[in-house]
C-alpha cells in the first residue's frame, strides 16, 4: 500500500510540474492580459496548492516506505550497490525539488497571483515593477523543478530494476 501512495503522489507531483512547464507556462505569454489575468487569478492558487500537497506527501510516503522495507536499518541507502546508490541519490534530489517547489514556485507563484489581482483592480496602471522579474523566476524555476523530478523517476526505475 505504501508503495502506491508513494508512486500516485510522485505521479501527482511530475504531473503538476509538466502542466505547468510544458501548457500554462509557455500559454500566459500568449493570452490577451484580460485571459492572463483571469487564468491566474483563477487558476494558480488552486495549482500552487496541488502541486504543494504532492510535493509534500511524495518524500514522505518515500521515507515511509522505505523504513518500512527496511524495517528501519538505513543500510538500504548505502551506496555500495546499485539499488542503494541510486535510491540515495534519488531521495537527495527529492530535497532539491521539494526546495524549488517550497523555496520557489509556490511563493513566486503567489507573488504572481497579488500582482495580477493588484493590476485587475486598477486596470489603467503600468504592470508592478517585479511581475515581469517573477514570470521569469517561475518559468525558470518550474522547468528547473521538472529536469530534477525527472532525474528523480530515472534514479528511482534504475534503483528498482538493480
Amino acid at each position: 500500500m505504501l508503495l502506491w501512495l508513494h508512486i500516485v503522489s510522485a505521479i501527482g507531483w511530475l504531473g503538476a510540474a509538466m502542466v505547468f512547464a510544458i501548457l500554462i507556462g509557455p500559454t500566459l505569454p500568449t493570452l490577451t492580459p484580460s485571459s492572463r489575468g483571469d487564468l491566474i487569478v483563477k487558476l494558480l492558487p488552486k495549482y500552487i496548492r496541488y502541486a504543494e500537497i504532492f510535493t509534500f506527501i511524495t518524500p514522505v510516503f518515500g521515507l515511509v516506505l522505505a523504513l518500512y522495507i527496511t524495517h528501519g536499518n538505513w543500510i538500504i541507502f548505502s551506496p555500495s550497490n546499485n539499488f542503494g546508490l541510486f535510491l540515495s541519490i534519488g531521495a537527495l534530489l527529492s530535497l532539491v525539488a521539494w526546495v524549488i517547489g517550497f523555496g520557489f514556485v509556490a511563493p513566486t507563484g503567489r507573488r504572481i497571483v497579488k500582482y495580477t489581482t493588484d493590476m485587475m483592480k486598477s486596470p489603467g496602471a503600468p504592470p508592478p515593477a517585479g511581475l515581469q522579474r517573477a514570470s521569469k523566476r517561475l518559468r525558470l524555476a518550474s522547468t528547473s523543478g521538472l529536469v530534477v523530478l525527472l532525474l528523480i523517476v530515472v534514479c528511482m526505475v534504475v534503483a528498482a530494476t538493480s
